[in-house]
């Protein structure tokens, strides 16, 4: 991720011979695929790297900040979602005690509370001094 990567992952499989392996999927935009090839194949000591082109659509979002227990936590705000930065709640429940699953909940519904005192039913933030 420090290299570039949008999101990265790895799920175990069974490899030829049956043997136990590993598969490394990395997200980046295309302008990266070269040198984050070269990253992996560095760090991991790979003898190769396969790679492949999928397109990507992202919904437009727009960044908020609520408090949860006296703390800031971010949120990415789209039509229809909120989603609490999953860093700034597991700091919060870390600080706090809470679980991380309720310091996200408190910050959605915190975000959700917000928007229904606006009543125009949009997940958009509020506009500024309203």
């Amino acid at each position: 991720m420090d290299g570039g990567a949008l999101d990265a992952w790895v799920q175990p499989v069974v490899m030829k011979r049956g043997r136990p392996g590993h598969v490394l999927s990395v997200l980046c935009e295309p302008a990266l695929a070269g040198e984050l090839s070269s990253l992996i194949a560095r760090e991991t000591g790979t003898l190769g790297v396969r790679a492949s082109g999928v397109e990507r659509w992202t919904s437009g979002r727009v960044p908020n900040l609520v408090e949860v227990a006296g703390l800031p936590v971010r949120l990415k705000v789209s039509p229809g979602r909120v989603k609490a930065e999953h860093a700034d709640a597991a700091r919060v429940a870390g600080i706090t005690g809470l679980p991380l699953i309720e310091v996200a909940a408190r910050a959605e519904a915190t975000f959700r509370a917000s928007v229904a005192e606006h009543d125009d039913g949009d997940l958009r933030p509020p506009p500024p001094g309203a």
